[in-house]
C-alpha cells in the first residue's frame, strides 16, 4: 500500500519539478540512484521509506525528511529528487503508527527521536554518507521531531522546520484554553490513518474530556523543542523556522518566543496563511519561497556554499495582502513602538480610558465574530483571500465592541497586540476570545488576529486583570479605516468553561496596546 516502483516515483519528481510529464530519454537520466527501504527501529519496529543516492563518488551530505501527519514518505518527493540532483542523499520516511511504518503513534515522543536516530544508523550502513553533513526536515509533525532528533542526537548538523512548534503544549492549551477543532482534527485524522500507542490513545482521549489536565501538561512538555533549548543551543545547531502568521494549530506567539531563545544559527520565515498552506506548493515542486530559503540553508550548513544567507537579518516577514517580505534582525525589532488605546463605556477605542464603565457579557454565546474554520479560512489568506465579516451582524447584546475614529493616517501592525482586560466574573470559570477587526466604510471587518483565554480559578464577584496576547501579526491598516475589537465568550475554533447562566463583565480600566512598526 502507497508504494510506488522505482520509474514511476521518478517519473512523478521529475514532473513534479517544472519538467514535462513525459518520462525522461535515456540519455537524460537522473544522476542519482532510488530505491524503497524499510528502517529497524525501537521495539521491533519496521518504518516505510524511500532513499535517492547520487551517483558520484561520495561522501555526500544528507538530508532525512520525516513525514507530516496523515502522511507518508512519498510526500516529499518532488523535493528530494530536486536536492538529489545537486548531490545530496534524501531519506524519508514514514512517522511510526501511520500507513505502512509499524508501532503506534507516540506524538513526537522519544519513541519517535529514536526513530530519528535510527533512520541516521541506516545512513551510515548502507549509503557513502558524510557522517558529518546530515540534515533533518519535515513540514507539521516531520518539522517538530526533526527538532527534537537534534536536541538528542549530535549527528544532526542542521535543521529546517516548517509549520513546526516549539510549545506543544501551548499549542493546543493556550490560556488554559483548550483549542477543540484542531484537537478533533488531529484526533480523527490520526485515527483514520494510523494507530495510536495505548499512551497516546489515553492522553488523547483526555483531552477531550478535559480530565488529568497535570499529565497532560507534563506530557506535552516532554515534546517541546523549546524545553531543550539548552541542548540546541550548546551545539548551536543551524536552525529554519517557517511557519504562517494565521496558524491555527501551531499559532505564531509560542514560534516567536522559541526562535528568540535560540542562540545558533537561526532564520525564521513568516507568512500569510495558515497551517502548512505557504509550503504546500514546493510539495510538488513548484517555486516557493520557503522551499528556495530550505535548499539554501541547507547548500550553506551541509555543503559550505557561499550564498549568503548567514548574513541576512534572521527574520523574513510577509505582510498581508502586499506580499513585501520584510526583513528584521531579531523578533524584539518588530515593533518599533507600541499605541495604547483606551476601551470607553460608550463603545470607543481611543488614547482615553475612562473610568467608571462596564459591559456584561453573558457566558457561552457567540456574537459571530469568529475566528473561522481550522486551517481553511487561515489557509485561504495564502491565496489573497482574507476572513471577512459584515460587522453589523456582530450581536452588541452578547459582545463587548470598541472602535476607534476614522483613521486619517494608515497603522503598521507588526508583533503582538496586547489586551490588558479587567473583568469580574459571576462564576468560577469562564471563556472569553477577543478579535480584532480592520473596519472599512461600508462595515466589512477584515480579522486581524484575535486568541482566546480561559479564567478557571475566578473569585465570583471580585475583580480582576486579565492580559490577553492576540497572536502575532504584520498587516497594514489603510487611512480612513477603523480598527475594532470584539470580545465576547464562544467560539467553535475553542472549548470553553462557561457556565450557564453567569455573565464576565469587561471593565474600567482596560486598553490595548497596538505594536507599531
Amino acid at each position: 500500500m502507497f508504494k510506488c516502483r522505482t520509474a514511476a516515483v521518478i517519473a512523478l519528481a521529475g514532473a513534479a519539478g517544472g519538467t514535462v510529464a513525459a518520462a525522461p530519454p535515456a540519455s537524460a537520466a537522473p544522476a542519482y540512484d532510488y530505491r524503497e527501504i524499510a528502517i529497524s527501529s525501537t521495539g521491533g519496529v519496521k518504518l516505510d521509506g524511500n532513499v535517492f543516492v547520487p551517483r558520484g563518488k561520495g561522501p555526500h551530505p544528507a538530508i532525512v525528511f520525516i513525514s507530516s501527519w496523515t502522511l507518508e514518505d512519498h510526500e516529499y518527493i518532488a523535493q528530494a529528487a530536486k536536492f538529489a540532483e545537486k548531490g545530496y542523499i534524501v531519506l524519508s520516511y514514514t512517522a511510526r503508527g501511520f500507513f505502512n511504518s509499524g508501532g503506534g503513534i507516540d506524538v513526537a515522543g522519544p519513541d519517535d527521536w529514536a526513530d530519528g536516530s535510527r533512520a541516521i544508523d541506516w545512513l551510515e550502513s548502507h549509503t557513502p554518507v558524510d557522517r558529518s553533513r546530515i540534515g533533518f526536515a519535515g513540514i507539521s509533525y516531520g518539522s517538530g521531531i526533526s527538532q527534537l532528533v537534534a536536541a538528542h542526537d549530535k549527528r544532526v548538523a542542521a535543521v529546517v522546520a516548517m509549520d513546526t512548534w516549539g510549545d506543544l503544549v501551548e499549542s493546543l492549551y493556550a490560556n488554559e484554553t483548550r483549542h477543540m477543532s484542531a484537537y478533533a482534527m488531529l484526533a480523527i485524522t490520526g485515527r483514520l490513518t494510523g494507530r495510536l500507542s495505548p499512551a497516546s490513545d489515553r492522553i488523547i482521549n483526555d483531552f477531550g474530556a478535559n480530565r488529568n489536565v497535570p499529565q497532560l501538561i507534563k506530557w506535552g512538555a516532554v515534546r517541546s523543542p523549546g524545553n531543550y533549548q539548552a541542548q540546541l543551543n550548546a551545539r548551536r545547531v543551524p536552525i529554519m523556522i517557517s511557519n504562517s502568521y494565521g496558524e491555527t494549530l501551531f499559532a505564531p506567539n509560542q514560534v516567536l518566543r522559541h526562535f528568540a531563545g535560540l542562540t545558533g544559527p537561526k532564520r525564521l520565515d513568516l507568512s500569510i496563511g495558515d497551517h502548512a498552506t505557504a509550503h504546500a506548493t514546493g510539495v510538488f515542486g513548484i517555486p516557493s519561497r520557503t522551499w528556495d530559503d530550505a535548499h539554501r540553508w541547507f547548500d550553506h550548513y551541509l555543503t559550505g556554499r557561499d550564498n549568503g544567507i548567514d548574513r541576512e537579518p534572521p527574520i523574513a516577514a510577509e505582510v498581508a495582502w502586499s506580499r513585501k517580505v520584510e526583513r528584521y534582525r531579531d523578533v524584539a525589532s518588530m515593533t518599533g513602538r507600541t499605541e495604547r488605546l483606551g476601551l470607553a463605556g460608550d463603545g470607543t477605542l481611543g488614547a482615553v480610558a475612562p473610568a467608571g464603565w462596564n459591559r456584561a457579557l453573558p457566558a457561552g454565546k457567540d456574537s459571530a465574530a469568529t475566528a473561522g474554520i481550522v486551517i481553511v479560512s487561515g489557509g485561504l489568506q495564502t491565496f489573497g483571500i482574507p476572513n471577512t465579516l459584515d460587522t453589523g451582524r456582530i450581536d452588541r447584546r452578547v459582545a463587548g465592541v470598541w472602535s476607534t475614529p476614522v483613521l486619517k493616517a494608515g497603522k503598521r501592525l507588526r508583533g503582538i497586540p496586547r489586551l490588558d482586560l479587567t473583568v469580574t466574573a459571576s462564576a468560577r470559570t469562564g471563556t472569553l476570545v477577543s478579535y480584532l477587526y480592520d473596519v472599512d466604510a461600508k462595515g466589512k471587518g477584515r480579522l486581524i488576529t484575535h486568541e482566546a483565554t480561559t479564567l478557571l480559578r475566578a473569585v465570583p464577584g471580585r475583580a480582576q486583570r486579565v492580559p490577553v496576547r492576540l497572536q502575532a501579526t504584520s498587516f497594514d491598516v489603510p487611512a480612513g479605516h477603523r480598527l475594532m475589537l470584539v470580545v465576547d465568550t464562544k467560539d467553535p475554533l475553542y472549548g470553553d468553561a462557561d457556565v450557564a447562566g453567569s455573565t464576565i463583565t469587561v471593565q474600567a480600566p482596560s486598553a490595548l496596546d497596538l505594536p507599531l512598526g
